[in-house]
């Protein structure tokens, strides 16, 4: 009975392992899932979205704009939002459009996601000089790791700053751009990590907020939305969204267009080759003519038909001269008489048959004495 008991037991076990790899699989999937919504976006009204923050600043007064055009599109200073992560629009050259924006003297929020794994976030902050730090460790631990991706953080204001200061209430981040030491921190993270800082670059200020804070579901809380009017009396009244790594795209530019209408003329032009190739091919060529069936028959019928075709061409002349030249050709000395040479330039049909005769009794060895005794009754 032991015997096989611990089979039995051993296989239960490595059942129950696979079930709960299949069940932390399942769990994975979905919070990948759920953290991959299109979040940033105004005009999302997903719990990731920004669609509250959107509508709360036309509330208070301020001029929004969405950009659905790429970023080297914006013109003048303001204040231009880029929430991470992009969904579109990634180009090795991605900061070159904020850094030309923080040339213009303009404000930059930019609203790092907190993943590592969106590699526009890390190329657009590159392309400003910057780069991420890892502000949270991760454990392998399934059971550790589960927690971990439901842990939240209570950004606390900076020591020094004016006034108590509600705190801001975002999912705990794990990359976070890395702030030079010499700029001051404006909200910090438990371990006194710097998530939210403004830094002057070029002739602009840049702003590092989690895009969490201004999420749809975190808006309703005190802090959050205590930074978001703090920002918007800092900033200014002319806000611009970056929608176009989100998803937004506007009318093409004029010079697309006119490439658009190009393309168009060329295929319809490829097209009516095509149309009159076709009808040329499908138009016959002529007449219809079917082959001559083909003669078969022995080798004497043949060469019948062909010697008629031959005397009724008149070819008796040049048969004669050939008949001769074949002959000579053959045997060097044939025993032919001169006379016949004649004979073949003045042979008609009845001179040819009798020149080739003449030429079969001499070749025979019958002279022409013998020829008048065998052509004798």
């Amino acid at each position: 009975m032991s015997h096989f008991t611990v089979p039995i037991v051993a296989g239960r076990r490595w059942l129950a392992v696979a079930v709960a790899g299949l069940a932390v699989l399942a769990v994975l999937a979905l919070t990948i899932a759920s953290r991959g919504e299109s979040r940033g976006s105004v005009l999302s009204r997903g719990p990731g979205g920004w669609l509250a923050a959107r509508r709360y600043l036309e509330a208070r007064g301020v001029r929004v704009r969405l950009l659905d055009q790429p970023l080297d599109q914006l013109e003048g200073p303001g204040v231009l939002v880029t929430t991470f992560p992009w969904q579109q629009g990634l180009t090795a050259s991605a900061g070159d459009p904020l850094e030309a924006h923080l040339r213009r003297g303009g404000s930059l929020v930019l609203a790092y996601s907190g993943d590592r794994e969106n590699p526009a976030e890390r190329v657009a902050l590159e392309g400003l000089g910057l780069s991420l730090q890892e502000v949270r460790k991760t454990s392998l631990n399934p059971l550790r790791w589960r927690q971990q991706t439901r842990e939240e953080w209570d950004l606390r204001p900076a020591p020094g700053l004016a006034g108590p200061g509600e705190p801001v209430r975002v999912w705990a981040p794990r990359w976070a751009p890395r702030v030079p030491k010499l700029v001051p921190a404006l909200y910090q993270g438990p371990g006194g990590e710097p998530l939210v800082a403004a830094l002057s670059h070029r002739r602009g200020t840049i702003w590092f907020v989690p895009a969490d804070a201004f999420a749809n579901s975190r808006l309703g809380t005190a802090g959050n939305a205590d930074l978001l009017e703090t920002l918007r009396r800092r900033l200014g009244d002319d806000w611009t969204f970056d929608e176009y790594h989100h998803g937004l795209a506007g009318p093409p530019p004029a010079e697309t267009a006119a490439l658009g209408r190009t393309l168009d003329l060329i295929l319809l032009h490829l097209a009516v080759l095509y149309l009159a190739a076709a009808l040329t091919l499908a138009r016959p060529f002529g007449p219809a003519w079917s082959p001559p069936p083909v003669v078969t028959g022995s080798a004497g019928a043949f060469l019948l038909g062909l010697g008629a075709i031959h005397h009724r061409l008149g070819h008796h002349e040049e048969a004669a001269r050939r008949l001769l030249a074949r002959v000579r050709e053959l045997d060097r000395n044939p025993g032919l008489p001169a006379d016949l040479d004649g004979r073949a330039e003045v042979a008609d049909a009845r001179g040819l048959v009798a020149l080739a005769r003449e030429v079969a009794r001499r070749r025979q060895g019958l002279g022409p004495e013998k020829e008048r005794e065998t052509d004798a009754p």
